[in-house]
């Protein structure tokens, strides 16, 4: 929140706006309506371009075949996504028949194919108007693997070897995509790169490079951009593929996997001098490792990417905003060789289908616009990253439309959650082992389960309310924390990060007063991982706990106001990292136990006596902080296959079962860092949600997938008081009652032994020389902790206009380390407290 009398925010704190675009809007291809055309689109999203250095249109014409087709003539004709619905029906492309009105019709009547001279005066228009609007501009031409967009004779006739299909690896027809190191046949038609044809035996990553450099040269494009996953995996939607068929993980074909992926990479390099962007999959490195055994590790340090993949745009379609967040900071959390940062894509319109996201999904709520922004990255000097890229998929609608409304609604949001970026990190940071994945897959790909397990259950966490937007690589993590950059804040670990150098580092976090919480098994985690949770695993030979099992824990969670959360937590061991075989080592306290529900079992599947219990979640002290560990377990099982062999992905009932992941979030509670709900059934929806700091708040920024539901919060320094709204304050926590989006900011923590209504809100700034006030009611002997800007000078404090001498007030060391040197900290405050202080 700023002022008028405020100081200026950054001009433009982007490096790079992205405006991605079809060719519907254009209502013909002469000068005049391409130039009219483009001009509309960049003042129509002047607001976001006005935050950015530098501007990229992202062209969509067709499906990627026109860069295949092309043979190097100006004046050939292309197809192009001139459609609304699904493409390539006929080819069975998408693992079901699609009914009639689904089936691609035109966008509207009379259009027919284009030549590539007109998208070469697009482009050509495209660079024209950023260079009259002054904001340096290029161009980017886009290749899908998919069936959808356009019509494709080359994938489809020509050429289906080189389509990938989910019954070649055993996870049933889905929908069909190109395999990005398939091989090609024989091929004597002309093409630019071929002009004998294509020899048999080509891989694709050579002709999709050779072919790419002559168009992109030819029409003046500035990039190649690979949609849906392609160059990662062939089933990028699913969570299934080349590894992972749903019943179990293929470890002997990972080597093969690699290699074949890698090739691509090095073969589409080879011939290609163009920077290449990816979007990636739908789901984290960890889950791609385990799907598909893909070797992320490599490609980034390779230098075959100009920048990580983006947040997938999935979250409208799935409402899984979990896997958007932990898949983005999954992958953001080292950068490619050479980036210069990381994006964030916001899916606004769909130009090729009946959805427009900004109208019929988000109802023009803008949570999907401030929880990707409120990520953040830990650089190994301490300093944070954040977003310095955003794309808008797409600034057109299916049926060809600019709206005006769109560009200013979206570009306005983007701009507000640039005037408060992370500047530090958030009070808890995920500590991704994105090379010890990569590296353990390599050197035993039997541990490709792991990091698929494990990046699912902390998706899982997130969607309970884990309020996790901070990532710090182990890479980085020695680094940051020299540096002082996570004193004070909860680090979130895999166990499959537990490398001994990495235990180490963290062990040195939490003798210096830090809170560290692992998650995952420990069947195969190292000695230094053992040893420093606090845990062993029952080495009697007997198999472990899995199927139903009876959850008892001392932690506190959601409540469900006249009723009761489920006490079974269902184990599916294969999607767990096993069956629970963990036991607390002397000196570890046990928070939270399973034991089977079923009186007897077959002896193979007995670890010992009926009902015995096994550790599911556990404490215990170091130096001066605490470690803490939970087992954890797969959101969700698959179901058996269906008539075309297709696996379900069916998540755990909630209304039955235990959701494990809520204890994750469950054991922030003995730092004093408090995340609960109050809920009208044990299946209600809960917060997503991040608390990131900038300029000294705490930010609050997320979605309540359902309005019912009440959100409870306190930090170690006091409950926050979110600005403009009111809450329930008793027993140190304040409980809202919140919209479905929202964003607010915290100055102000308060602990007071009184229950009641507890209010903050902005007032006008007085005398005229402030920048900024506040007022707060409700407080009765409080303690109040004020967190104050870096920039603030005059500061004035009163309390039923009582005046504060400030200047007698000491900040204690506990509240400087949680909350930021400016805090200042009062006691014994009763009545109405208002807050004003001048920046400069």
């Amino acid at each position: 929140m700023t002022t008028s009398s405020a100081r200026p925010a950054i001009a433009r704190p982007l490096r790079r706006a992205n405006l991605e675009v079809s060719l519907k809007p254009f209502p013909s291809f002469d000068d005049a309506a391409v130039t009219d055309t483009v001009r509309t689109l960049f003042d129509q999203w002047r607001t976001l371009l006005a935050t950015a250095q530098e501007c990229s249109v992202l062209l969509w014409v067709s499906d990627g075949s026109e860069i295949l087709d092309w043979a190097g003539d100006l004046t050939d004709e292309l197809e192009w996504a001139r459609f609304i619905g699904f493409n390539n029906t006929a080819a069975s492309a998408y693992g079901e028949e699609k009914e009639p009105e689904r089936v691609a019709i035109p966008y509207r009547a009379g259009t027919g194919p284009i030549t590539y001279a007109d998208v070469a005066r697009v482009v050509a228009a495209i660079k024209a108007a950023g260079a009259e609007a002054g904001i340096p501009t290029r161009v980017g031409a886009t290749f899908d693997p998919g069936p959808e967009f356009a019509p494709s004779d080359f994938k489809f006739t020509r050429h289906p070897e080189v389509v990938a299909r989910g019954e070649d690896v055993g996870i049933g027809p889905i929908i069909a995509m190109v395999r990005h190191f398939s091989v090609l046949e024989g091929d004597d038609r002309p093409y630019a790169a071929f002009p004998a044809g294509i020899p048999a035996g080509t891989s694709f990553g050579e002709l999709l490079g050779r072919q790419s450099e002559d168009y992109l040269r030819a029409l003046g494009f500035d990039y190649l951009w690979l949609s849906n996953g392609f160059g990662f995996s062939s089933y990028a939607w699913s969570e299934l593929g080349e590894s992972f068929d749903g019943a179990r993980f293929r470890p002997e074909r990972t080597g093969e996997l690699r290699e074949w992926a890698l090739g691509f990479w090095a073969d589409l390099t080879a011939h290609l001098t163009y920077p290449v962007q990816v979007r990636g999959t739908n789901h984290t490195a960890g889950i791609d490792i385990g799907a598909d055994s893909v070797p992320a590790l490599e490609v980034y340090e390779r230098g075959y990417l100009e920048s990580p993949p983006p947040n997938s745009p999935w979250g409208p379609l799935n409402e899984d905003f979990g896997i958007e967040l932990s898949g983005l900071m999954s992958r953001v959390a080292v950068l490619p060789a050479g980036a210069q940062g990381f994006r964030f894509r916001f899916y606004a319109n769909d130009p090729w289908f009946w959805q427009q996201p900004w109208w019929d999904f988000y109802h023009r709520e803008p949570f999907d616009i401030y929880l990707p922004l409120a990520v953040a990255r830990l650089r190994a000097d301490g300093s944070v990253e954040p977003a310095s890229e955003v794309n808008v998929l797409t600034v057109d609608t299916a049926h060809g439309v600019l709206d005006e409304r769109c560009g200013r609604e979206v570009g306005t949001h983007v701009a507000t959650a640039l005037e408060a970026l992370p500047d530090e990190a958030g009070p808890v940071v995920w500590v991704y082992p994105f090379r010890e994945y990569h590296e353990a897959m390599a050197a035993d790909p039997t541990t490709i389960g792991r990091p698929h397990f494990e990046d699912w259950y902390l998706t899982a966490a997130i969607n309970a309310g884990l309020p996790l937007n901070t990532v710090v690589s182990t890479d980085d993590l020695a680094g940051a924390m020299a540096a002082g950059a996570l004193a004070g804040r909860t680090l979130v670990v895999p166990v499959g990060a537990l490398s001994e150098p990495v235990a180490r580092v963290l062990a040195g976090h939490v003798r210096g007063g830090g809170t560290l919480i692992a998650y995952g098994a420990l069947d195969g985690a190292s000695s230094a991982a053992r040893g420093l949770l606090g845990v062993a695993v029952d080495d009697n030979g007997l198999d472990g706990l899995d199927g139903d099992l009876t959850l008892v824990s001392t932690l506190g969670s959601d409540v469900v106001p006249g009723g009761a959360l489920p006490t079974t937590v269902r184990h599916v061991p294969h999607l767990s990292g096993g069956p629970v075989r963990e036991v607390a080592a002397p000196g570890t306290q046990v928070l939270a136990s399973v034991t089977d529900r079923r009186p007897a079992r077959p002896a193979r599947l007995a670890p010992g006596p009926a009902g015995q219990a096994r550790a599911y979640a556990t404490a215990r002290p170091l130096g001066a902080g605490e470690v803490r560990w939970v087992r954890g377990s797969s959101p969700f099982r698959y179901a058996d296959p269906d008539a075309q062999g297709r696996r379900a992905h069916v998540p755990h009932d909630r209304a039955a079962l235990a959701d494990p992941a809520a204890l994750l979030r469950d054991l922030l509670r003995r730092g004093g860092l408090h995340v609960a709900h109050e809920l009208r059934t044990p299946a209600a929806g809960r917060a997503v949600h991040a608390v990131h700091r900038s300029a000294g708040a705490y930010w609050f920024t997320g979605y309540l997938p359902d309005t019912t539901t009440r959100l409870s919060l306190a930090l170690p320094a006091g409950a926050p008081l979110l600005n403009h709204q009111e809450c329930w304050y008793d027993g140190a926590t304040a409980t809202y009652q919140l919209p479905k989006s929202f964003r607010a900011e915290c100055r102000v923590l308060v602990d007071q032994a009184t229950a009641g209504v507890l209010r903050c809100r902005e007032i006008a700034p007085y005398p005229a020389h402030m920048t900024r006030a506040m007022r707060v009611t409700g407080l009765v002997d409080a303690t109040v902790t004020l967190l104050l800007p870096p920039s603030a000078a005059e500061v004035r404090v009163d309390v039923d206009d009582v005046p504060f001498d400030l200047d007698e007030l000491a900040t204690a060391d506990d509240v400087r380390r949680a909350s930021g040197a400016a805090a200042r900290h009062l006691t014994g405050v009763t009545g109405t407290l208002t807050l004003a202080w001048e920046e400069r």
